[in-house]
């Protein structure tokens, strides 16, 4: 099957007035182009002749062409109509679906693996919605800071919210960055491509809603000592006498701030 960039098929780039450069930079639209790099991200998803995967934004198709002819199914959503028409018109079979929608708003089917460059512009909402559905694993190139601070360990500057929410339902994995020169058009910085797989932690949070209000109370003031920082969210409670209170919260393990939220359930 040949690439759409490689001139055969020029319906990609016939496309109407609202596939101008600003419309592409409204919905945050960078193509991957490197043919290589597109066989890398699908290698490193290691799909098998029984799986269903998920593709997020397929564009204009670099690794749709090659997933498609992978694993049980594929389901790719697009949100711009005019590379939906083309997609659609480009992959047909019985074992993919091209459906057009917001993958923030459609529902998400069930999938084994998802393997996406998806827009950065959505990375994190996208990203805590998907942990909602159930899948196995992901490969997905994300910016580079944001991938950092997915992957970051404990009292590092870019360690933070997203680290230990992310740490609730996945395994995160730096696999390997990718140079904004492999984009059309470019964007500012380089991306990462990072491997996703399920795991529940071996620590147990009682309370998620208590578990996430005492990451943000962390992470809203994290040069002070968590006493400091959690004096507005539970101003309640004797707070004191509990474990870590004299430390700055962001040199915690995900692990001991489970534990210090489970401690402050029981002083409720």
């Amino acid at each position: 099957m040949t690439s759409p960039l490689q001139g055969e098929d020029r319906r990609f780039d016939s496309a109407p007035a609202h596939q101008s450069y600003k419309r592409r930079k409204a919905l945050g639209q960078n193509f991957l182009v490197d043919e290589k790099i597109a066989q890398r991200i699908v290698d490193a998803a290691e799909i098998t002749d029984d799986e269903d995967i998920l593709e997020i934004g397929p564009g204009r198709g670099i690794l749709t062409e090659r997933l498609a002819r992978m694993g049980k199914s594929l389901t790719a959503v697009e949100k711009d109509k005019w590379l939906y028409t083309v997609m659609k018109q480009r992959l047909r079979g019985e074992n993919i679906k091209i459906i057009e929608g917001d993958i923030m708003k459609v529902d998400i089917p069930n999938i084994d693996v998802i393997v996406s460059n998806i827009p950065y512009s959505i990375s994190s909402p996208l990203l805590f919605r998907l942990f909602e559905s159930e899948w196995d694993r992901a490969i997905i190139m994300f910016q580079e800071e944001f991938a950092n601070r997915l992957i970051a360990t404990h009292g590092t500057k870019q360690y933070g919210r997203l680290t230990v929410m992310a740490s609730m339902h996945v395994k995160c994995k730096k696999l390997f960055r990718v140079s904004r020169n492999m984009f059309l058009p470019q964007p500012k910085v380089h991306s990462v491509v990072v491997e996703l797989k399920r795991e529940i932690p071996d620590y147990g949070v009682k309370d998620l809603e208590v578990f996430d209000k005492v990451v943000r109370a962390i992470f809203t003031h994290r040069r002070k000592t968590l006493k400091n920082a959690l004096k507005t969210g539970f101003e309640n409670l004797e707070i004191e006498k509990l474990p870590f209170m004299d430390l700055r919260g962001e040199v915690l393990k995900p692990e001991e701030i489970a534990q210090l939220a489970n401690e402050i359930i029981k002083l409720k």
